[in-house]
């Protein structure tokens, strides 16, 4: 199962590999409809089965990574579901398990029915004919979840390094939802210093970094927010 692109991850001082990660049978798991392209390649509405035969399938998204693919996006994919696999709090989408044993190959998380903050946000402007349809405590409720879900990365040594509305995902549109933390692509441990600097040609957000990012390749928790 990818030993040629299989990294060792440092996390609170255990080290960590592909054979640490729950591992789906493919048959378990069934795609419905594309939702969207991710970093990697297209993410999916899919139906999972825990146990081969199970009548009841639980919803889950898909994030793919296809054939023709990249060695460095084959190391970022697995390092990706490693990350995400460290991960429990209400704030953070939950991991559920990869399918690796062949392409396209699939990172399996929870489904949030939501969708993004960033399309919800547009969709809930104030328009001409009709008011907005949140109160200011709707958006702080919001703002709250997010800054929630980066202070648990931060106290585990995590920077994000995207943390954009377009990568927060809702439970639901409607009372009672929750925003969580998603698409950890970028994401990158800082157990052993207080900051991470930058190598290689790894696309960045721009248009959202901090200075001492942009110009100087340093990343720390404080960039995140």
């Amino acid at each position: 199962m990818m030993t040629e692109f299989n990294p060792n991850y440092e996390f609170g001082g255990g080290t960590y590999t592909i054979n640490d990660l729950k591992d789906i049978p493919r048959d378990n798991l069934r795609l419905v409809k594309a939702l969207g392209q991710g970093a990697f390649g297209e993410v999916y509405q899919g139906l999972y089965r825990h146990r081969t035969g199970d009548a009841v399938e639980m919803p889950v998204a898909v994030k793919t990574l296809p054939e023709l693919s990249t060695n460095q996006a084959e190391t970022d994919f697995l390092m990706e579901a490693l990350i995400m696999s460290k991960f429990n709090h209400p704030n953070i989408v939950h991991f559920i398990g990869v399918c690796f044993d062949k392409h396209p190959r699939f990172i399996v998380i929870e489904l949030l029915a939501g969708g993004d903050l960033k399309t919800f946000l547009r969709e809930s402007r104030a328009k001409p004919d009709r008011p907005s349809p949140l109160i200011m405590r709707d958006l702080l409720t919001c703002a709250i979840d997010v800054a929630k879900g980066c202070k648990y990365l931060e106290e585990n040594r995590f920077i994000h390094r995207d943390i954009a509305a377009r990568n927060c995902l809702l439970t639901t549109k409607g009372p009672g939802r929750t925003v969580k933390i998603a698409d950890f692509g970028m994401a990158r441990d800082i157990y052993r210093a207080d900051y991470y600097r930058k190598g290689g040609k790894a696309m960045l957000p721009i248009k959202w970094m901090p200075p001492e990012a942009f110009l100087d390749g340093i990343f720390t928790s404080k960039t995140d927010v």
